[in-house]
């Protein structure tokens, strides 16, 4: 049964397989068939696109045929409009080079004609120059003949003026100020200067005192001038309608004057050699009587007048000008010789070549002079950093602002006074003179402002420094005038006449134009 069953089975297993093969072969060939129609229908569409293909590839060949065509066609145009472009090419380098060579000259013919232009205006400026150099030497030799001619007329002047013939000497002094004065040249060279102070009546002088008159000095609330002598003399004085008034304030022949010093407070000190102080304050006189300073011979004001110092031979004192009480004294362990001022203060020079400068009664220095011999005047310029000895034996040593000395001479004897107006300085001696140093020149050479028969002891300037005071040792006090301006003024009011033609060409010269002086004066 079993068996039968298997044989059944297998049977029926095979029939399956065989069923299942036919179908599978039925089935793949009708896979194959559409696999084929496929194929064919791909190949149809195939030959389709071939066709379609072929026909653009032909069309595509006749195009790029066309463009070739055209290329080639642009190219030789573009050949030949290279060509072209080369020859305008050519033709332009040819006209820059024509150009380069056509600037090249005119850059040459502007190079040419600047140098041509430049030398032209060079001769021109050399020309100018010479002609400039021509004009100054001529003006410098013309202004050094005018400054000449005044100098000669200044002396001209100054000696017909001494023979009496006062009218042509005053004319020639003031063409001498005219040619000085007009070109420059030095109104205090010695020819002109002493020319113009002899025709302007500079100096005027009255003798008044009985004594030798030892000292000078001016009043600050008015002005006016006081005068001390040896004879125990005090004296004010003013000038009043041309004339000089003279006050008495004290006459006392015990007295011997040394120093005369106006406060700024009104009052007046006098020193006398005697030890006696005398204070005038109005119509008050006071005197007071130094028992500790012997010999006194100078004062000397401190801290802006407050206090008085009173120099003696080896002691000082200080009084105070409010009270007009001594409020203390010093002796000292040298002799005092002369005394002035350095740095606004005291300065007292001593008998062994040292000098003392005095601050306050405790505080004096000790200094050597900077100069040998003994010192008599001393004199400085705070501003200008200047400073001048005077030397008993007539020489000055001049300090300028190099602390440089220079030792000028010009006095015979011992030298009494000195001072300082600006850079110039004003000297006196026993010899008589008052001399004038212009101390900014670099031959400082001395100008003789008159020359007295009698010692100068003292001098000082009026408020304004137009007038120089002097007071002699015979008692005389001369007034001297000193600036310039005011002399021409004077010079000029005194001239009478213009020169006759004859005078002018003997004097000044015929080569030279004819100057009226007197219209000049009236100008």
């Amino acid at each position: 049964m079993n068996r039968k069953n298997i044989i059944i089975g297998c049977m029926g297993v095979l029939l399956l397989s065989l069923v299942a093969g036919a179908l599978y072969m039925r089935q793949s060939h009708g896979e194959r068939i559409n696999e084929l129609e496929t194929q064919l229908n791909a190949l149809r569409e195939q030959a389709k696109k071939s066709a379609i293909d072929r026909r653009v590839s032909k069309q595509m060949e006749e195009i790029a045929f066309g463009q070739q065509t055209l290329s080639e066609e642009r190219s030789q145009e573009a050949i030949r409009q290279s060509e072209i472009a080369q020859e305008m090419t050519q033709r332009s380098e040819i006209e820059r080079q024509k150009a380069l060579e056509a600037q090249s000259i005119a850059e040459v013919s502007a190079n040419e004609a600047m140098t041509a232009y430049q030398m032209a205006e060079r001769q021109r400026l050399e020309a100018d120059e010479q002609r400039h150099q021509a004009e100054h030497a001529k003006l410098v030799a013309d202004t050094l003949n005018y400054i000449s001619l005044g100098r000669t007329l200044g002396s001209q002047s100054y000696a017909i003026y001494q023979t009496g013939d006062k009218e042509l000497g005053t004319m020639l002094a003031y063409a001498s100020y005219l040619f000085t004065n007009d070109y420059g040249g030095d109104l205090y060279n010695p020819a002109v200067f002493q020319a113009l102070t002899q025709a302007a009546g500079s100096r005027r002088y009255w003798s008044i005192h009985n004594g030798s008159i030892s000292r000078i000095d001016i009043t600050a609330k008015t002005g006016r001038m006081l005068t001390v002598s040896t004879y125990g003399e005090i004296f004010e004085h003013h000038i009043q309608g041309g004339q000089m008034q003279t006050t008495r304030l004290l006459s006392d022949k015990n007295y011997c004057f040394r120093d005369v010093y106006a406060a700024k407070n009104g009052k007046i000190y006098a020193i006398s050699f005697t030890g006696h102080l005398v204070v005038i304050d109005g119509k008050h006189i006071q005197v007071i009587y130094l028992e500790q300073v012997a010999k006194p011979f100078s004062l000397q004001y401190m801290n802006d007048g407050k206090q008085l110092l009173v120099i003696g031979e080896s002691s000082i004192a200080m009084v105070d000008t409010a009270s007009d009480k001594i409020i203390g004294t010093r002796q000292l362990s040298y002799h005092i010789a002369s005394t002035g001022r350095r740095d606004y203060k005291p300065l007292l020079f001593d008998n062994r070549g040292r000098m003392h400068l005095v601050s306050t009664l405790d505080d004096i220095t000790n200094e050597k002079v900077p100069v040998s011999g003994q010192v008599t005047a001393f004199a400085s310029s705070k501003n200008a950093h200047l400073a001048a000895y005077g030397m008993s034996d007539g020489t000055i040593w001049y300090s300028d602002a190099s602390n440089k000395m220079t030792k000028l001479i010009g006095h015979l004897s011992q030298i009494t006074k000195m001072k300082f107006n600006g850079r110039h300085l004003y000297s006196s001696s026993y010899d008589g003179k008052l001399l004038f140093w212009m101390t900014s020149e670099v031959q400082i050479k001395p100008i003789t402002l008159f020359q007295s028969n009698s010692w100068l002891n003292d001098f000082t300037f009026n408020s304004d420094k137009n007038y120089i005071w002097t007071g002699e040792h015979n008692g005389t006090v001369s007034e001297y005038l000193v600036s310039l301006p005011i002399i021409a003024q004077r010079i000029r009011q005194n001239i009478k006449r213009d020169f006759t033609q004859e005078e002018w060409n003997y004097y000044v010269g015929k080569s030279i134009p004819y100057r009226k002086v007197k219209v000049n004066s009236e100008k």
